[in-house]
Order: C-alpha cells, then sequence, then structure tokens
C-alpha cells in the first residue's frame, strides 16, 4: 500500500513537473514571438483577422492568435500557437529552444552563438519554472500584500530580453543559493583590503562604522573585530569590505590570488544578517532590518546584455553626485512639490586587479571584478502606511493572468483615469523635470524606478537610484549643471539632447509603459486613452513651465517618430565573445509615437 501510495506521488510529482516546463515553455515562447516580431527580427503576416504565420526557411511554420499594441507590438495568445513542418503538424512539444534552432538562419545565428545562447535560455527557463511555482496560483490579491523586498522574487524579470534569466556562468547550486526567486538569506563575506590600493569614496556625513552597522549588529562586528585581530589588521591601513560569496568563490580567490599571497587582500569569512537579493541579483537589501542601506556587489555572470560587474569610473562620482540630486529634490520646486525620492548612493569602494589594469584594452569584466556601492533603502524614505514597488510590478499577472496595475487600482477607489494621472504626475514628470531643467537622463527601467503608493494604494511618489553608469548627462553648457562637481560632470557620459530623450522614451515608456498599457489593454481599458493621459499630464507640466520653453522644444517627447531599440538583436550580432566595453543596441525602423497619434487625434 505504501509503494502504491508512493508510485502516486511520484506519478503526480512528474506530471506537475511537465505542466510546469510545458507552461515555462509557451510563456517563452510567446514573448519570444512578440519581441522578435517587434525587434524586427522575423515578419509574422496575418492571413486573417488575428491569425498570424510565420514561415522560416527552415520549412517550419509557426501559427498563433494575437493582437496590435498601439506600439505596434503583437500580444500572442500562448494557447494558440502552434508548430508545424511543411504544414504538417509537428510531433514534438513546443519548445523555445526549438524556435531559436528553426529560426537561426532569419536570425544570423552561427554555431557558436546559437549553442551559447541555448545555454542562456535553459538558464532562464529553469528560472522561469521556479517563478511559476512562486505565483502559481496566487491571485492578484495576495500577491500585493506582500512587502516590496519579498514581491520582486515573484516578478517575470526583463520584459524584453528574452533570456531574462541566463546568469551563464550558474548552475542548479548557484540558483538555489543566490536567485531572487528562490528567496535566500545571503550572508556576505569580507575582505579586509590595502587602502593604498584601494579607491574608497563617502559622503562627508557618513562614517565607515555605519557601513558596517548597515550589514551586522554589535555582537557579530564584535565576532569580525575578533578576526581582525588574530590577523593583526590595522584599520588605518585595511578597509573592510563586503563581497558575494560567489564571487569570492569563483573570481577573486583565483584572479586576485597574487593580492592575497601579498597580503593585501585578506579573507576573514562570512559575517552579518540575512541579505536577500534583489531582481537585479547583485544588490541586496536586509531581511532583519530592512530600512537599512542596500549593498551592491559585482556578480560576474552573463546575465540579460552584459556581466554584473561594478567599474571603478564612477566610485569617487557616485556619492557627489547622488547628493546633488538630493539637494535637487528638495530645493527644486517640481521635484519638491512631487516629493521626489533620491535613494542616495553615500558610499562606494573599488579594488583594480593590479595585472588587468596593466591591459587597458581587456574585456570589461576583468576591470570590474572587485567593488562595492551602498545605496539608502527605499524602507528608510518612506512614511508609515506607504508601500514601495518597483514599477515593473504593475505589469506583472498572477497566476490567473491577471495584471497587478488592476488589484491596485481597484483598491485605491479611484477609476482607472484618475490612478493613471497620478501615476504619472508621481513618476513621469519628475523625470521629464530633470531632463529639461538639469540635463539628466535617468535609464528609467522597471528595475530602477520605486512607485510609492499611499496607505490607500494609490501613486504618491517615485524614487529614484541607480546613478553610477546609468545616469547621463546633456553635452550642452545648461548652466543647471554648474552646482555639480566638475569631477563629477568629468566622469559622466555626455550626450547630445536627440540620444538623452531616449533614456525616457526607451527606458521608461517602451521598457516600462507598453507593457503596463497593453496589460490593462487584455481586461478592457483602452491603449489610446492611455497614452492621451499620459500626454495630457505632459501637456499641463509643459503649460506650467514657459520658462523651460526651449528645453521642450530640445526634448521633445511628441515628435511622430522615435527610435525602435532592439536588445534581442544585439546578442545575435555581436555573440558571446569578450569586449572591451558593454554592448550598444540595434534600431529598426522607427516607431510611431503613441503620445503624437493622441495629441493628433484631440486637434
Amino acid at each position: 500500500m505504501n509503494q502504491a501510495v508512493t508510485l502516486s506521488q511520484n506519478h503526480s510529482a512528474i506530471d506537475a513537473q511537465k505542466a510546469q516546463w510545458h507552461t515555462a515553455n509557451l510563456r517563452l515562447l510567446s514573448k519570444t514571438l512578440s519581441e522578435l516580431s517587434w525587434e524586427e527580427a522575423i515578419q509574422p503576416i496575418e492571413v486573417e483577422d488575428g491569425l498570424y504565420i510565420l514561415e522560416l526557411k527552415s520549412g517550419i511554420h509557426y501559427r498563433f492568435h494575437a493582437w496590435k499594441s498601439i506600439w505596434d507590438q503583437l500580444l500572442i495568445d500562448p494557447s494558440s500557437i502552434s508548430r508545424t513542418y511543411l504544414s504538417r503538424p509537428s510531433e514534438s512539444a513546443l519548445e523555445a529552444s526549438q524556435f531559436f534552432i528553426d529560426a537561426r538562419e532569419e536570425l544570423g545565428l552561427d554555431s557558436a552563438t546559437l549553442a551559447n545562447f541555448l545555454e542562456e535560455l535553459a538558464n532562464t527557463l529553469m528560472a522561469e519554472v521556479r517563478v511559476q511555482q512562486n505565483y502559481h496560483q496566487l491571485s492578484a490579491a495576495k500577491m500585493i500584500e506582500l512587502d516590496d523586498d519579498q514581491l520582486q522574487c515573484f516578478l517575470d524579470g526583463h520584459p524584453k530580453v528574452t533570456v531574462s534569466k541566463g546568469r551563464l556562468g550558474w548552475g542548479k547550486d548557484d540558483y538555489e543559493a543566490y536567485a531572487t526567486e528562490f528567496l535566500p538569506g545571503i550572508q556576505l563575506e569580507w575582505l579586509a583590503l590595502k587602502r593604498s590600493q584601494c579607491q574608497l569614496s563617502l559622503i562627508e556625513d557618513l562614517k565607515e562604522a555605519d557601513l558596517l552597522n548597515a550589514v551586522m549588529d554589535s555582537e557579530e562586528q564584535q565576532r569580525l573585530r575578533e578576526v581582525c585581530q588574530t590577523f593583526e589588521i590595522d584599520s588605518d591601513q585595511f578597509f573592510l569590505l563586503p563581497v558575494h560569496p560567489w564571487q569570492w568563490s569563483n573570481r577573486l580567490v583565483n584572479m586576485f590570488a597574487a593580492e592575497i599571497a601579498a597580503g593585501h587582500i585578506i579573507h576573514l569569512g562570512a559575517f552579518g544578517d540575512p541579505m536577500l537579493p534583489q531582481q537585479s541579483l547583485r544588490t541586496l537589501s536586509n531581511l532583519k532590518r530592512p530600512e537599512q542601506l542596500n549593498i551592491k556587489l559585482p556578480l560576474s555572470i552573463l546575465n540579460t546584455s552584459c556581466y554584473r560587474g561594478i567599474p571603478g569610473r564612477y566610485i569617487k562620482a557616485g556619492p557627489m553626485i547622488s547628493r546633488w540630486l538630493n539637494d535637487l529634490a528638495s530645493t527644486d520646486k517640481t521635484l519638491a512639490s512631487c516629493r521626489t525620492i533620491i535613494l542616495e548612493e553615500p558610499a562606494g569602494a573599488f579594488y583594480p586587479n593590479p595585472l588587468f589594469e596593466q591591459v587597458q584594452d581587456a574585456p570589461y569584466r576583468y576591470h570590474e571584478m572587485l567593488g562595492c556601492i551602498w545605496r539608502q533603502s527605499v524602507h528608510a524614505q518612506t512614511d508609515p502606511g506607504e508601500k514601495a514597488i518597483l514599477i515593473a510590478t504593475l505589469f506583472q499577472k498572477d497566476g490567473y493572468g491577471y495584471p497587478l496595475i488592476n488589484e491596485y487600482i481597484h483598491r485605491s477607489g479611484l477609476t482607472a483615469d484618475e490612478w493613471l494621472r497620478k501615476l504619472f504626475d508621481a513618476v513621469v514628470i519628475p523625470l521629464y523635470h530633470l531632463l529639461c531643467k538639469y540635463g539628466v537622463g535617468l535609464v528609467a527601467h522597471g528595475q530602477n524606478i520605486t512607485l510609492v503608493l499611499d496607505q490607500n494604494n494609490q501613486p504618491s511618489r517615485v524614487a529614484l537610484k541607480d546613478f553610477q553608469g546609468d545616469l547621463r548627462l546633456v553635452d550642452q553648457p545648461f548652466p543647471e549643471l554648474n552646482s555639480l562637481s566638475d569631477y563629477a560632470r568629468s566622469v559622466t557620459v555626455r550626450l547630445p539632447a536627440e540620444y538623452l530623450i531616449h533614456d525616457l522614451q526607451t527606458g521608461h515608456f517602451v521598457t516600462v509603459l507598453r507593457f503596463i498599457s497593453a496589460a490593462m489593454a487584455e481586461k478592457g481599458f483602452s491603449e489610446h486613452r492611455f497614452y492621451q493621459l499620459l500626454g495630457e499630464q505632459l501637456q499641463s507640466y509643459i503649460h506650467e513651465h514657459p520658462e523651460l520653453e526651449e528645453r521642450f522644444k530640445l526634448f521633445d517627447l511628441f515628435k511622430p517618430e522615435m527610435a525602435r531599440v532592439c536588445l534581442n538583436r544585439v546578442r545575435f550580432k555581436l555573440g558571446y565573445g569578450d569586449s572591451t566595453e558593454r554592448p550598444l543596441p540595434e534600431l529598426g525602423s522607427p516607431l510611431n509615437n503613441p503620445l503624437a497619434m493622441t495629441l493628433r487625434e484631440e486637434v
């Protein structure tokens, strides 16, 4: 009898595993067909109302039902996808990986690139199954009750990149120990670094003791001091730095072996509170004391588009820039009225590798292996009753396909129009004001923007972060930039206005709002109305600031067309070879601008 029960349980487990794998593949295949069509890498043809066929040179045909969004994107019903060979039904199950083999000629994939891509895709599918297990049969009502740090573990990840959880370099044990979706509690490793070899930058009102307090209690600090005493570590000569345990074991212990042997780097062991990885993996929040500083650490794995290191170029400037932005947020009338939060990066440290420093044109990942950025936690900046969520949460769907934004609107007591107006005022207006008034561009994607909701689940304000490398300045001499230090301006990327505007258009409108409006449209809310509301709030802001008239012409959000920035095509083109610089996106044909469409309709 017990054996029969065991067999039944095993069969049930296998059936569940098959179902989860099938669902993960259908979801990823649907996303792949949608995004690659949008990037113009493939060209499905509509043969009748809502029915599309993609005919590939391999003889494989894919059929599916879809509707086209205002962004020229096909929103595909995963259950409708079928695969045939020369019009004969396929005998194999639908798999996302098989699609890339079928379409390799259209995508221009050589054998080396395809094989590496399939590995990255396999990792993504493994993570996709786990994410499904997290929120399977979990309603939107239950999901939004989770706190922000925990809710991040339930999010699907980058909406544009097919291999959104590629994480090349990690195996199953690494996923379970360090990946966001497994909700791990990670204890950081600690090193003592020779100060003469280390770059360190702190704002004036922060002490090194504060950095320790953010990660460990007094008991752990005492244990750390005792270990330092056994090594006779002089605090005047050495700086204490946390490192990710995976990075220590897989990159630092070998790549910095000479520095370790010379006594310039001393491994002290694991200390401190358990840390929870956020969506970006390398940024960790304190599980026990979430209001404490977040820790951003290098992880030399290839994920989404590049290796996730920390460059030393911005370490000194980071605290300066974030303090400058925080000063603007409190003194600028518009930013202050929006109650914009700047999550400062008050400290940074970087230890260059002496060997690779002599090879200046070495691939960038070798120059970004050891460092740390400390960032303010949003939980320390919000008021009682407020709730902070990544803005990517809004287009997340629950286990029943219901968008979380709809649940927030339902609980707010507002109409969808009223809720969206508040959203745009809280998020888009501060971003656009920073661009027009100060020439500051932020890559405002779903993980960089935190939306703060009030106790009624209504959009209240925005928290901005990630200023080291993801902040750019206009290349014109805006007088408003003079208050930023000369050094910070000298190391920050400067871009012409026509390029800088894409940080808002592509980084936020295309990468965030495109998916929010589509999720709402699936439940009956007009995309045209969505962007009409956005346009109205922007026009209202423009009318309130006649002094910025020339800047609005410079950063015109209402032009008929905007750039179509293609991320997936970059990987197909560049493959997996090393590069001295991070890869740049490809451009497709221009996009029709939804803001311009709705503006013309009003006229």
